[in-house]
């Protein structure tokens, strides 16, 4: 080790190997799809997004794949506004026969579900993706060898670690306050 230079200096003067720029990448592609996916989702079920309406449903079936059950849930969904039904509607979620739920037709013809609890979990997906945007930044800037903006973004990982967590658990109690026939 040479006298005077810290491991730390070290790999702050390190050039980056192709690897981490590989991972750095990763990040932002993998942050970058979640968020779009998630924030998609969200405009559905906040109702800022879509063809307002109910299901009422009227049987449900389930499939497997390799030991995993997925609900399937048919009905006839009807537009708030009254232009739209389709007799033919289907929701992958287990819901009980006769039960009208809040849904929003998506632009691919697609349903979404409504509610506090759609609301705050998509809300948590979507902290989640910029979460890992804001990794990919940070690991860019130590790579860089910046010294103040990793402090900073680490901070900004740390407020969304928190608002995501805060969600999932407003996003949970919510679905189950739904589930149970509250007002999820």
């Amino acid at each position: 080790m040479t006298e005077g230079t810290s491991r730390r200096e070290r790999l702050r003067r390190a050039k980056p190997t192709g690897i981490l720029l590989l991972v750095i990448a990763g990040l932002f592609a993998i942050g970058t799809a979640i968020t779009w996916l998630a924030v998609t989702h969200f405009l559905y079920a906040s109702g800022l997004a879509g063809t307002s309406g109910h299901l009422k449903v009227e049987a449900c079936t389930w499939s497997g794949i390799g030991g995993h059950r997925s609900p399937h849930c048919h009905g006839v969904f009807r537009s708030d506004d009254g232009t739209t039904v389709d007799p033919d509607a289907t929701i992958d979620n287990h819901l009980s026969v006769g039960r009208v739920v809040g849904l929003r037709r998506t632009a691919s013809g697609g349903y979404e579900r409504t509610g506090a609890g759609a609301v705050f979990g998509w809300l948590a997906v979507s902290l989640f993706g910029l979460m890992v945007l804001v990794l990919g930044a940070a690991m860019t800037s130590a790579v860089t060898g910046s010294r103040d903006t990793p402090r900073t973004l680490t901070k900004l990982l740390a407020a969304l670690l928190a608002a995501t967590l805060a969600s999932a658990l407003i996003g949970g109690v919510a679905a189950m306050a739904g589930a149970l026939g509250g007002w999820g």
